[in-house]
């Protein structure tokens, strides 16, 4: 019985020894996220390049507010249009929170002007600004898809739905729900094929459109608003742009597009354009802090 006894102890012990250590690592992990809130600035040799598009490609990139685009892609964009790529951006929102659309809508047409994008290639929903999340969700989606059908790009770009800004994550939430329909209806395509006989000639056509810009297009989602991105919220153009972790879920797959130095210097240039938002203290670090040696985006 002793011996039993003994051995009760012994397990015990060990038991609480392993629950002592597994706790003192939950408290390091803790403490080490809680001091480190982003991916170490290592990572970025781990992640993908970000292809950039063919001479013949259009890229499509849906902003909520003016400066989105160039806080988010302005690299991306300016090498794009170096390229003689088609860039064409979809401006959600009238920026006009504050009264200041008119103003907004010209940083807007200077800073794409300076990224190499012109004037024809914008688009303007004129969605009131800071009320996306309360829009007639079907008529947003619809105006969404047909910027979608109407540009057909091979590469798109829009926000994450896990922005903090409910604009950001409300386009970022309707573009997902299009795409995954578009997937939808592609697949339904390729069932029905043989009989078209059955589908009214309109709808059919519908299906071709969608199943081919389903083949064709790839997607990526890019973040603005959150409390740990970029980080540190300051300018520091020496810095990697990584995510933070507590939006990295697994089998997402965060890709990265390095900026030259003149494509730096451009984006820069860009996004000094918009004065008003520089003028604004909580949205002046943000702005600067997008300059970074790089941009990073998730593959859709």
């Amino acid at each position: 019985m002793r011996k039993i006894l003994n051995k009760i102890k012994s397990s015990r012990k060990w038991q609480l020894s392993v629950l002592g250590v597994l706790i003192a690592i939950g408290i390091i992990v803790f403490w080490y996220f809680k001091a480190n809130p982003v991916v170490p600035q290592m990572a970025i040799y781990f992640l993908n390049d970000i292809n950039l598009p063919e001479p013949d490609d259009k890229v499509l990139i849906f902003s909520p507010h003016p400066d989105d685009e160039t806080i988010a892609c302005g690299g991306y964009i300016n090498e794009s249009t170096k390229r003689g790529v088609n860039v064409h951006i979809v401006l959600v929102t009238d920026g006009n929170k504050h009264g200041l659309k008119d103003l907004r809508y010209k940083e807007f047409e200077n800073a794409t002007h300076s990224l190499g994008v012109p004037e024809e290639n914008l688009a303007y929903l004129n969605y009131p600004d800071g009320e996306l999340a309360s829009v007639n969700y079907l008529e947003l989606k619809s105006n969404l898809l047909e910027q979608i059908k109407k540009v057909q790009p091979d590469i798109f770009f829009y926000p994450h739905p896990n922005d903090t800004h409910k604009d950001h994550s409300t386009v970022g939430k309707v573009v997902e729900d299009i795409l995954q329909e578009m997937k939808e209806k592609a697949e339904l395509k390729q069932y029905l094929e043989g009989h078209e006989d059955i589908v009214k000639e309109e709808a059919w056509k519908e299906l071709e459109v969608l199943e081919s810009l389903t083949r064709k297009i790839s997607g990526y989602k890019y973040l603005v608003h959150h409390p740990h991105f970029p980080h540190p919220k300051k300018y520091a153009p020496d810095l990697f742009a990584l995510p933070p972790l507590d939006i990295v879920a697994i089998g997402d797959r965060w890709e990265a597009f390095m900026l030259s130095e003149d494509t730096e210097k451009t984006k820069e240039k860009a996004l000094k354009e918009y004065v008003s938002q520089l003028k604004n203290p909580f949205l002046h670090g943000l702005l600067e802090a997008s300059i970074r040696k790089n941009e990073i985006f998730v593959e859709e």
